[in-house]
């Protein structure tokens, strides 16, 4: 096992102990930290066991190991990128609703005093 590996071992186990740390303490749902400990779980077999990712590239008509990895890691951040987007412009909605609704509430405010 490289040095290389033994750091990829390091920061799963660490990023590992996050996801169960932000459940415990009810930053993540029971689904999001399934997907998280899911997705390190990948990585961790992956590293321990390269040979599944040249499986892997091999089912899925890619060259290498490697490459597959890369592949299917890409397109998962792509998902979390829209994901993330999705989330963003609904906060961005409500916020601009929420804006109206105050500016409402204290123009109607303002006039009643008046």
């Amino acid at each position: 096992m490289s040095i290389l590996n033994i750091f990829v071992l390091i920061f799963i186990i660490f990023a590992i102990s996050r996801v169960l740390l932000r459940f415990n303490s009810k930053e993540l749902s029971f689904k999001e930290m399934f997907f998280w400990l899911l997705i390190w779980s990948s990585v961790l077999v992956a590293v321990i066991f390269p040979k599944v990712t040249t499986d892997m590239a091999t089912f899925i008509g890619i060259g290498r190991g490697a490459d597959s990895a890369f592949f299917i890691s890409i397109l998962l951040l792509f998902y979390l990128i829209f994901r993330l987007y999705v989330k963003i412009d609904n906060a961005d909605k409500d916020i601009t609703e929420l804006s109206i609704k105050l500016s409402k509430t204290l123009h109607s405010k303002k006039n009643i005093d008046q």
